[in-house]
């Protein structure tokens, strides 16, 4: 690759030489030129209040000297060396604490120049990474051109555009798009809502006298905020400052007897009493040794902190801190010393837990160490499988590594039905991660996938088997499985539930892959032209024709048809419910339903006037000046009045993307003729069953049957938890970015962002079939911790700024019902509690030369009061008769 990089260069630099016109700088061979320097990097966030002396900058400065002379000089290049003779480090918060830098005086660096372009560098390869990057920065600050424009150049920062202005003797010089060469290591958060955006400014100005660079005044700055709430930031700036100070007759020795550039580089390499080696100009990371202090052993990080992952503690701030440090240990580590803390005496009560962290850590060590403690083929001991395979659904940049293991399994006949459905699940999730990068989805571990998997389901022949796959389908968001999910929506032998997730397994394919023939295929199931239909599949349908492509026939088809078909008013009453609600968030639907309206014969009293009790109502959660958090209810009811499904979704709206956090839902069939009602004709043929089904960060969970069959519901009744008991706990990376900055100066900045929820869902139920009601609880607990870092660790010393943003908070979810007369009374409702948000800021800057550390701190916690939430107003009269009765 290196060797590919250095041709490229090379024709970039030829080419200039035909482009450039005229000198932009022109250095006497014979002369040298004596400059000094001096660099100041610092760090903070990006707030305006810089009052106290905890919110000012920290960071280093660089001071130095150093000579440029030519070496050899042609009608085309120029053979430069660059030597510096003098260097010190300064603490910017410690006056008159000042170190010399020795290193970077050993030895000096070459460099070809011609027309203000630098080609071909020349370092000593004794010198270390840092005093070769910080005279790669020095050589970089002479690239400039005299004409005015835009060109690619390649410098200490990578490739970069180049803006030029010029007005006499001055230049200014605007850098972007840099892209460096060296990008192991860096990895983004594809989901937009959770990612970080970088900005970089990268400024020079250059004043000429006399054909060469008199002084430079130039900075770069580089900000990451997060996108979910751009408060929570942080910022580097290096400022770079040249001065010409005199110009010498250079010594004869310093004058090369070549006869072009070429014999030159030659003399200069067999002249040097150490070896000369070609290099790049982009600067490369350094690599830091580890040390105790740097890189901890992962058993001994658990050991000081394992009280915090107990099960008590999930959903709280001290289990997610604790992540976030035992993560970064695991990153570090190999596979032996991930498995020494996994078998630990520590791990054996908090294996579950340390599971997540195994998962999140997407290195083939921690993946493999996991592979080995785990056994997928066992039936009794199935929990700890269960709990890495949940874990392994929310990986946020997931290797070939573990999708190859992961489909080795999916075709394997595992005995659990628990762990087929598992594997299932959380391979769909992490195809659809893994096709984020187009050139990934491609591989052949994602044909063979597909292939699988639609081979499984054709030889399915009852609902469990083909349910399992339409559910990884709907994870994978492959259009690949688009025809299969279609076909099984269509098919007259599918149950409700089988159409209902087929119709749910089409969220995730891209809107460009629903074609006409396939909006024609959903009208035609909406309106039960070919077959009949459960309502709830009828419902969902509705939904997605909605979404999709809304154009004034379809909403005005739907509406219609809400108001001639009064024999399911439940369903009509949803449909037009939820087009009121939908209008809220989607403007493509709003300008398409203001269109409809027009037509009296649509928009009038009959087709709004519906009987049905079915509501859907979303509303502000929280609100933040980049993100709104939205909260939706729902419900479906039969058209004997008795409840279908039941929903919840919380959602992260900003300016250009919406992002499902949660959607946990009740559903239920068959009831009627266990309360004493008319049996609905479209599940007539159905036995009486209820479930919850779960989605996280829209990855469809393992659904949770309550019961099937009145001997299950009865067993249900009595043995229902009249305390809350947890259904599911888990913790994963909601923030995982990880980039690098190449300063002007030669240094490099490591930025790090990592963000953990944890959630701890529990449920209880109370029923009373003497009283003939009934109360449940679910109550969605969490805590969320994000820690953002952006570091120079360098030879010459440590700075940086970490922030961190911490809370936790829980909302219930309360149903009361009331169903000893006709017609029931239901009452749903939904409170948080009080929530504060902390957010920190630290600061620190350490020169290796000086024994003490500077630090500083800054805290604010900001607080969002308490809440009842509204639902719809007939919830808000079904919960005035009932509490009044």
């Amino acid at each position: 690759m290196a060797t590919g990089y250095k041709f490229v260069v090379y024709i970039y630099f030829i080419l200039a030489l035909f482009v450039v016109q005229g000198f932009c700088v022109n250095y006497e061979v014979g002369k040298t030129y004596q400059y000094t320097y001096e660099s100041n990097v610092l760090f903070n966030d990006d707030s305006p209040k810089k009052d106290s002396r905890a919110q000012q900058d920290v960071g280093l400065r660089i001071r130095l000297e150093f000579d440029l002379t030519p070496m050899y000089g042609d009608t085309e290049t120029q053979m430069m060396r660059l030597m510096v003779r003098q260097a010190a480090l300064t603490s910017l918060h410690r006056g008159g604490m000042e170190g010399q830098l020795m290193d970077i005086i050993k030895f000096p660096i070459y460099f070809e120049y011609m027309n203000g372009l630098v080609g071909r560098v020349y370092a000593v390869e004794n010198d270390s990474i840092f005093c070769t990057n910080f005279k790669k920065g020095l050589v970089s600050m002479f690239q400039l051109q005299s004409e005015p424009g835009e060109r690619t150049e390649l410098d200490v920062s990578g490739e970069c555009k180049n803006i030029y202005t010029i007005s006499g003797p001055t230049i200014v010089k605007k850098k972007e798009d840099c892209e460096n060469l060296e990008i192991a290591g860096q990895h983004i958060n594809e989901n937009e809502i959770f990612g970080v955006t970088s900005k970089s400014s990268q400024t020079w100005t250059y004043q000429l006298e006399n054909n060469v660079v008199h002084s430079m005044m130039g900075s770069d700055r580089h900000i990451a905020a997060l996108n979910v709430k751009s408060s929570f930031n942080v910022f580097v700036s290096a400022v770079q400052k040249l001065t010409l100070l005199s110009t010498e007759p250079s010594a004869e020795t310093d004058k090369l007897p070549a006869n072009d550039f070429e014999e030159a580089a030659q003399i200069i390499k067999e002249g040097s009493n150490y070896p000369v080696i070609d290099t790049l100009l982009p600067s490369a990371p350094e690599t830091q040794d580890c040390t105790p202090d740097t890189c901890k052993k992962p058993a001994d990080v658990l050991s000081q902190i394992k009280d915090n992952f107990l099960s008590e503690r999930v959903a709280t701030k001290d289990l997610s801190r604790s992540f976030i440090e035992l993560l970064k240990s695991f990153r570090n580590s190999g596979k032996e010393a991930i498995s020494e803390a996994m078998t630990s005496h520590d791990a054996s009560y908090i294996v579950a837990q340390l599971l997540d962290i195994g998962a999140a850590t997407q290195t083939p060590g921690a993946h493999r160490a996991m592979m080995e403690l785990l056994n997928f083929e066992e039936t009794s001991n199935i929990v700890y499988p269960l709990r890495y395979l949940l874990g392994v659904a929310y990986t946020t940049h997931p290797g070939d590594y573990i999708v190859k293991d992961l489909v080795e399994l999916f075709k394997l006949r595992l005995q659990s039905p628990e762990i087929r459905e598992g594997v299932a699940l959380a391979l769909g999730a992490v195809i659809y991660n893994f096709c984020r990068d187009e050139q990934q989805c491609q591989s052949i571990v994602v044909k063979d996938y597909v292939m699988s998997l639609l081979q499984m389901y054709d030889k399915c022949s009852d609902e469990k088997c083909k349910l399992l796959y339409i559910r990884s389908m709907g994870n994978s968001g492959l259009p690949d499985f688009k025809d299969a999910i279609f076909k099984s929506i269509s098919d007259k032998s599918s149950t409700s539930m089988i159409g209902f997730s087929a119709v749910q397994a089409l969220r995730r394919i891209p809107i460009q892959y629903i074609d006409d023939e396939d909006i024609k295929c959903l009208l035609k199931i909406f309106h039960q032209t070919d077959s009949t239909f459960d309502s709830s599949v009828r419902a969902s349908v509705a939904e997605v024709l909605l979404s999709v492509r809304p154009t004034p026939t379809i909403v005005s088809n739907l509406m219609i048809a809400a108001m001639q078909d009064q024999d399911n008013f439940e369903l009509s009453t949803f449909t037009l419910r939820k087009l009121v609600d939908m209008i809220k968030y989607s403007e493509a639907l709003r300008n398409v339903t203001k269109e409809v309206f027009r037509d009296t014969f649509v928009h009038n009293y009959n087709v709004w006037a519906q009987l049905g009790k079915s509501s859907a109502f979303s509303s502000l959660l929280a609100e933040t000046e980049d993100t709104n958090a939205t909260y939706g209810l729902y419900m479906e009811l039969a058209k004997s009045g008795v409840m279908k499904k039941s929903a919840m979704d919380v959602n992260l709206v900003g300016q250009n993307a919406l992002q499902k956090i949660l959607s946990f839902g009740i559903y239920a069939s068959g009831l009627e003729s266990l309360v004493g009602k008319e049996v609905d004709p479209d599940s007539s043929d159905e036995e009486a069953t209820a479930g919850l089904g779960l989605k996280i960060l829209d990855v469809l969970l393992p659904p949770v049957e309550f019961f099937r069959g009145s001997g299950e519901l009865m067993s249900a009744v009595w043995n229902a938890p009249s305390d809350p008991v947890s259904a599911l706990q888990v913790s994963f990376l909601l923030q995982d970015h990880s980039e690098r900055f190449h300063l002007a100066n030669g240094l490099v900045v490591e930025l790090q962002v990592l963000g953990v929820v944890s959630l701890d869902l529990t449920g209880m139920v109370s029923i009373s079939l003497w009283n003939r009601n009934s109360e449940s609880l679910i109550r969605n607990s969490g805590s969320m911790v994000i820690e953002g870092s952006m570091r120079l660790d360098s030879d010459i010393g440590v700075a940086g700024a970490v922030f961190t943003a911490e809370a936790e908070a829980y909302i219930d979810f309360e149903t009361f019902v009331d169903f000893y007369q006709d017609p029931f009374k239901m009452c749903m409702q939904m409170k948080r509690p009080r929530l504060g948000i902390k957010h920190t800021l630290d600061k620190y800057e350490k020169a290796k030369k000086f024994d003490r550390r500077y630090k500083s701190k800054v805290t604010k916690i900001s607080y969002i009061n308490g809440l009842s939430y509204f639902i719809s107003e007939k919830n808000s009269e079904e919960c005035k008769a009932l509490f009044t009765k």
